[in-house]
């Protein structure tokens, strides 16, 4: 007889301890700001008529077609690494491309043609990677 009011006690504080981690969560600024940004996801959908099935589809065909996409995608030609030394500073930047922005402005400041001819190349894509230690991040 005792066995369904000890069943019946540790419920209780079973209970009492899944509502005080309740109100603990409820107090909490993350769950605030992830329920806010959820009622107002909700409160879009119902102002478009939308489901939220809808906006899961909207977003998951396209990432699920690009991630195909660039899994089939062959390797480009990758360009030699090259290492441009300014005459006038003395800085050095090592690159693959001029599209780094240290090297779109000295591009600006002193034109394209003679920053090309700052660089020399320090490792090329037809050899053997280079074994110096340099990355070219």
């Amino acid at each position: 007889m005792t066995d369904p009011i000890i069943k019946h006690e540790q419920l209780m504080q079973e209970k009492q301890r899944i509502s005080q981690e309740i109100e603990k969560l409820e107090k909490d600024d993350e769950y605030q700001k992830a329920l806010l940004f959820k009622n107002d996801i909700e409160e879009i959908l119902k102002l478009h008529k939308k489901t939220k099935e809808d906006l899961l589809q909207l977003f998951s065909q396209p990432s699920a077609t690009k991630a195909s996409k660039t899994a089939r995608r062959k390797a480009g030609r990758t360009f030699p690494l090259k290492r441009y030394t300014n005459p006038y500073t003395g800085e050095e930047i090592i690159a693959r491309s001029l599209k780094k922005p240290e090297l779109q402005r000295w591009k600006a400041e002193y034109n394209e043609a003679e920053v090309k001819s700052w660089a020399k190349v320090i490792e090329d894509t037809d050899q053997e990677p280079s074994t110096s230690g340099e990355r070219a991040w």
